[in-house]
């Protein structure tokens, strides 16, 4: 079956890196302290919410890809151009980031003695940004090919680098800024080894610009630049907020177990860049493809759900130290609850997208910002970090029944 095979390659560029990220960062916790280890997962976050500067090319990448796979001309383009694109749009993006790290630190409300350091760590964050949205856009002329071999091969190195080398230089050194140039080698060498299996592909392109093909990604990704925008709020702005409003000391209680939550995000993100191609593609069975994809998705997930809400306690203190026996234990239960639905809702996300119909996400994301960023703050003023993972649940939830149900009418649209 196309599906799982692919979905299992998919699978296999996080494998080993999920293996070498768990312990690392198990032992950067007890090495950093919790308000360092806070500190640096905000910045991992930092770098996720630097996907707003993809301006929905990766998606677009892919979609264009799987429509044009037997024309060279439109593939040398689509690569050329979108690789400009990113080009500029890093740097500007770098830019910012760099000229506001002490704004961005006063936000956070950083402890005195932390400051000065997450301040340089935060403006050497800053230079992986043009780094990490070229290494996305190049896998995803690979994954619009559906050579998810190749794609995962490369994000097996790749990610196993990203995972174990701030836990390296947080033994040598055990300072924030030496996790975080840990964290900017490994995007470094993470380039060059994507361009080197890519090189052929990308020196054949070139750089030449071409007027419609930026107007057409830019088309498509543009309306995915709003949930690009909006998105990694969701995500990330949670472990912000906590800091700015109880101090950056309470955000690795949220960020540990969050951090778990999202390693196990492999599979539904396996999942949806299979099938993502598939229902791009006029010829799929569309419906064949998303009852596999929710049977797949239930089958593997639900049973480790149940098993994370029974064992948490056993979880948490087993990986990070029993500093994290308290409010991180019953985080990781309500996370893991609103996890499953959202590994669910990457099945109707996909086709929405995949159907053209990329506004509709936008707004649905639109729609879902302002109601989510207000409960966020009354959430963890009231309960603190667990009102976060209470609101954060809360949220999946009902982003998969919007989700679902317009899923549902696109398709007896099309049926008529």
């Amino acid at each position: 079956m196309t599906i799982i095979k692919n979905t299992l390659w998919n699978l296999s560029g996080y494998v080993i890196p999920s293996i070498i990220a768990i312990p690392a960062l198990g032992s950067m916790a007890r090495l950093l302290g919790p308000e360092k280890f806070g500190l640096f997962t905000l910045a991992i976050a930092l770098v996720g919410y630097a996907s707003i500067f993809d301006a929905g090319l990766t998606r677009a990448v892919i979609r264009e890809v799987s429509m044009h796979r037997h024309n060279k001309k439109e593939l040398d383009s689509i690569i050329a151009n979108s690789t400009i694109i990113l080009i500029t749009l890093g740097l500007v993006g770098a830019t910012l980031i760099f000229f506001l790290s002490h704004e961005i630190v006063n936000l956070l409300n950083v402890e005195i003695s932390y400051k000065q350091e997450t301040i340089v760590s935060i403006s050497l964050i800053s230079i992986t940004i043009p780094i990490f949205l070229l290494n996305q856009i190049w896998l995803a002329f690979f994954e619009g090919q559906e050579k998810f071999k190749q794609v995962n091969l490369i994000k097996s190195v790749n990610n196993s680098l990203l995972a174990g080398l701030p836990a390296l230089f947080c033994i040598i050194t055990t300072t924030l800024i030496s996790a975080v140039t840990g964290l900017i080698i490994a995007r470094i060498i993470s380039l060059i080894v994507t361009f080197y299996f890519c090189r052929k592909d990308i020196l054949s392109a070139g750089l030449k610009f071409e007027r419609s093909t930026v107007k057409r990604l830019l088309s498509f990704g543009g309306w995915i630049t709003i949930s690009n925008v909006i998105s990694p709020i969701m995500t990330y702005m949670d472990r912000f907020i906590i800091s700015h409003l109880s101090g950056a000391s309470k955000v690795a209680f949220y960020s540990a177990p969050s951090e778990g939550i999202q390693r196990l995000s492999i599979l539904p993100s396996a999942l949806s860049r299979t099938i993502f191609p598939k229902l791009s593609s006029n010829n799929s069975d569309t419906y064949k493809t998303k009852r596999q994809s929710y049977i797949l998705m239930t089958l593997c997930l639900f049973p480790l759900c149940t098993f994370i809400c029974i064992f948490s306690h056993f979880i948490m203190t087993t990986w990070m130290g029993e500093e994290f026996s308290g409010d991180s234990v019953i985080v990781l239960k309500i996370l893991s609850l609103g996890f499953f639905l959202n590994c669910l809702a990457q099945i109707p996300f996909a086709n929405i997208q995949a159907r053209g119909f990329s506004k509709i996400t936008a707004y649905i994301h639109l729609c879902e910002l302002i109601p989510y960023l207000v409960l966020l703050f009354i959430f963890i003023n009231k309960w603190g970090v667990v009102g976060a993972a209470c609101a954060w649940s809360l949220r999946t939830t009902t982003d998969f029944i919007i989700l679902f149900s317009i899923d549902h009418n696109i398709e007896k649209h099309r049926e008529k």
